[in-house]
């Protein structure tokens, strides 16, 4: 999935897709995990960073304007508040534990 491109014009709908893309992206690592750690690793990094990137995109200077006029877009930018990452390299064991942060967002946080 590309990176967010904010607008006053962003609809909740389309907030809600790039929510349901990392939590299920998540569980399907969960299930990798199961059988190919070391591959999940390295799904996990990259859905991290997605996360990561999003929540900077939306907090660029440039942007304040369409996300602070938009409440969807404001409340998507506090889901990646909930998103708790251990810090540095991850370690295998705790591989579960940081993809669990996906689900812990969405359940503590809707859009």
């Amino acid at each position: 999935m590309e990176t967010i491109v904010p607008s006053v014009d962003t609809t909740k709908e389309e907030l809600q897709e790039r929510v349901d893309y990392m939590v299920n992206t998540a569980s399907h690592l969960e299930e990798l995990a199961e059988t190919d750690e070391h591959e999940a690793m390295k799904e996990f990094i990259a859905l991290k960073n997605f996360a990561y990137e999003e929540y900077h995109v939306l907090t660029l200077q440039k942007n304040e304007k369409a996300v602070n006029s938009n409440v969807h877009l404001s409340n998507y930018r506090g889901f990646f508040t909930h998103l708790h990452f251990t810090a540095g390299k991850v370690p295998l064991r705790l591989l579960h534990w940081n993809l669990d942060e996906f689900h812990q967002a969405n359940m503590g946080f809707r859009l």
